[in-house]
């Protein structure tokens, strides 16, 4: 199984998101030819060419006008895919801190632990052999630093030793020509958006905020919430992550994750 992963927003106390989503796609490796060539088809329909669209662009309020009727359908088309297709989601929802988290070199952050035990949770319910985890690439610095601390996770802490399913090597690919990491991205930011708005506390008051909330209750199918076997509790689907959690200090740092 391929897992695509990336992130809308970030967990930092100026950043302009409030409900910063990382989140995981799960695609069988025998479906990722047929979702490949589905998206270029789109696109090709659409736009008449293959540029990358990133979900900033397309998940706002503009995009619902009369002018921008063709940016609509091609997120309606994607999310489609994902209904359409074997195709399971994950999703960490993170309350923005009002402080600089800490982050220490070496250590996976708490969101990516979080999103990692699902994964692996999904893969050993469903006996799934083995599952390769995709990042959507950033920069060779930031990119290096996570191969790190997910290796670290994995051979060091005694949760990742626990680990059976999820290979010891991430790939690092771009979004412009990985659809698997489109699909992830325009997902992270639809479920962005419906946290932002609080659609999960009130009804939807306008076109746009209707049409979040569709897209959302599509994506929110795909997902799954998982019996940890260890501890016995229920690891939810889309997990709501408290600012709370966010370490302040080396000395909040929980280094046996």
């Amino acid at each position: 199984m391929l897992v695509f992963i990336d992130e809308s927003g970030h967990p930092r106390p100026k950043d302009s998101t409030k409900r910063p989503v990382l989140i995981s796609a799960c695609i069988r490796e025998t479906d990722v030819k047929r979702i490949t060539h589905d998206i270029y088809k789109i696109k090709m329909d659409l736009y008449g060419k293959q540029d990358e669209i990133k979900s900033t662009d397309l998940i706002r309020r503009q995009t619902i006008t009369k002018n921008r009727t063709i940016n609509k359908e091609y997120v309606d088309r994607l999310i489609d895919l994902v209904e359409n297709y074997d195709i399971n989601v994950f999703a960490v929802i993170m309350e923005r801190p009002d402080f600089e988290p800490y982050i220490e070199d070496g250590i996976l952050p708490k969101q990516y632990f979080y999103l990692l035990k699902r994964i692996e949770l999904f893969c050993r319910t469903h006996n799934y052999p083995m599952a390769l985890v995709i990042f959507d690439e950033k920069n060779e610095a930031d990119d290096k630093k996570i191969s790190i601390a997910f290796n670290n996770f994995l051979y060091k802490s005694a949760l990742g030793k626990t680990f059976e399913k999820i290979l010891e090597v991430p790939l690092f690919v771009s979004s412009g020509i990985t659809p698997g990491v489109q699909l992830a991205d325009i997902m992270a930011g639809i479920i962005r958006h419906y946290y932002e708005n609080e659609l999960d506390k009130r009804e939807p008051v306008d076109e746009f905020e209707k049409w979040i909330c569709r897209l959302y209750n599509i994506i929110k199918r795909k997902t799954e919430n998982l019996k940890d076997p260890f501890k016995g509790f229920v690891e939810y689907g889309f997990f709501i992550m408290n600012k709370t959690t966010f370490p302040k200090s080396p000395d909040d740092i929980d280094r046996a994750t």
